[in-house]
């Protein structure tokens, strides 16, 4: 049984990025960021994990990224957020690859250890999965305040014991808050949390929505089988909007 919960799904990316990919991979990486009075990041901060020749192709493009100046009382301001962004080593016909560095979002950053829901038995028995959004305020403490969760899909009703797990999960969730001028502020986000299986059973409908699903996000790196959809953290509110975050290719 596998779940999978809170942020886009990561993908194996090669180690270090290798000298030569047989296939395009991809992974997210969430990177800390200073950002001034002009909307330019002076700053970045990576996991202690993240390769170091990795972070270093990471943080250059980040830093080329600008954002709308956050704001108090009608001052800009300094402000810290976490950026998201897609690293994906592409092959090229020369045997080489190319780097893709794209903007996925900003906000709150989620805590690794932060408990995954536990999933309904009800469903493990008749092999059913699900696709959750939960939406939430990241408090300035770092609590998670006014939940409620849904169907990622209009048309695919989900049992009360999915959405049931996800709110019992999330009530002890925690978060770095974002901050604005030094002082940590509210954030309104939208969390996926995706329950899956081995051998799942999809009704015919399921398989369309899903297939429906992946033609409208015109996605480059099917896989094989039922696509599913990937995890996804989304601020609705960030203090700071993008400005100018346009895709970065690094060329060998």
């Amino acid at each position: 049984m596998k779940i999978t919960v809170l942020g886009v799904a990561l993908l194996a990316l090669a180690c270090n990025v290798p000298t030569y990919a047989a296939e395009t991979r991809e992974q997210i990486y969430r990177i800390g960021a200073d950002v001034d009075a002009t909307g330019r990041i002076t700053a970045t901060q990576l996991d202690a994990d993240v390769p170091a020749s990795i972070g270093s192709v990471v943080s250059a493009a980040v830093k080329q990224w600008h954002f709308v100046p956050a704001r108090r009382d009608g001052q800009p301001v300094p402000a810290h957020t976490f950026v998201y962004t897609k690293l994906k080593a592409i092959p090229d016909t020369h045997g080489g690859y190319s780097l893709r560095i794209s903007f996925e979002g900003n906000g709150p950053r989620m805590l690794k250890q932060n408990i995954q829901p536990h999933y309904p038995m009800d469903a493990v028995r008749r092999r059913e999965c699900a696709f959750v959004v939960l939406d939430a305020t990241v408090q300035p403490d770092g609590s998670l305040g006014d939940l409620s969760a849904h169907s990622r899909f209009d048309d695919w009703p989900l049992r009360s014991s999915f959405i049931g797990s996800v709110l019992a999960a999330a009530k002890q969730w925690h978060a770095i808050p974002e901050q604005v001028d030094g002082q940590p502020v509210a954030t309104r986000m939208h969390l996926s949390a995706s329950f899956t299986l081995n051998e799942p059973i999809f009704t015919a409908k399921q398989t369309r929505i899903l297939n429906n699903y992946a033609r409208e996000e015109a996605a480059d790196n099917a896989q094989p089988g039922i696509p599913l959809p990937s995890d996804q953290t989304l601020a609705l509110d960030s203090p700071l909007k993008p400005n100018a975050v346009a895709t970065i290719t690094n060329a060998p």
